[in-house]
């Protein structure tokens, strides 16, 4: 904060991180929530102490109504999945579509380091991981990519997204960008 830098999916409190971090862009306001589904509960935000907000909270389909209700396209980010999957599993598609039944036009994930599908859902878009952007396991080619993916979205309510691919270099840095659709 003393940064200006925006953040989400965690704060000093449970109500706290509960806030979206809303940008606005070109008459737009564009929301952006976090939730952790990977990792131990006590990393949880509470009413006393600082911390992530968690897929597994009770109120999970309320926090992402009442967000919708301040913004015109709402962004949720996951920290879900199994690692080194190339392909998304139950729980993380039920997260993302529950995201998307509440209110999300956008749902992004990480965790699994490595590229995961996307899918189009009720007029949503999922991207259930991105990979590695600047990671230092170099023991496979999938480990040594990810998606950079593009959305751009309109006033009217529509969007269109490229799936494009990073590869990182031996100093686990982006280095070339293969263009998709």
């Amino acid at each position: 904060k003393e940064n200006e830098l925006a953040y989400t999916g965690g704060d000093k409190n449970i109500q706290e991180a509960m806030q979206p971090t809303i940008i606005e862009k070109n008459g737009m306001k564009i929301g952006f929530l976090g939730f952790s589904d990977v990792g131990p509960d006590y990393m949880k935000a509470t009413e006393t102490e600082s911390g992530v907000l968690l897929a597994s909270n009770p109120d999970f389909d309320k926090i992402i109504r009442n967000a919708k209700k301040q913004v015109d396209y709402l962004v949720i980010s996951f920290h879900f999945g199994e690692e080194y999957q190339t392909r998304h599993n139950q729980r993380q598609e039920n997260l993302a579509h529950k995201a998307i039944d509440a209110g999300a036009k956008i749902v992004i994930g990480s965790h699994p380091h490595v590229i995961q599908d996307t899918e189009v859902y009720n007029n949503g878009y999922i991207a259930y991981s991105l990979g590695n952007f600047i990671f230092d396991q170099y023991f496979s080619t999938a480990t040594m990519q990810g998606m950079f993916l593009q959305i751009k979205l309109s006033p009217d309510g529509s969007m269109t997204a490229q799936k494009n691919i990073i590869k990182l270099n031996k100093a686990f840095q982006p280095e070339s960008i293969t263009r998709g659709k």
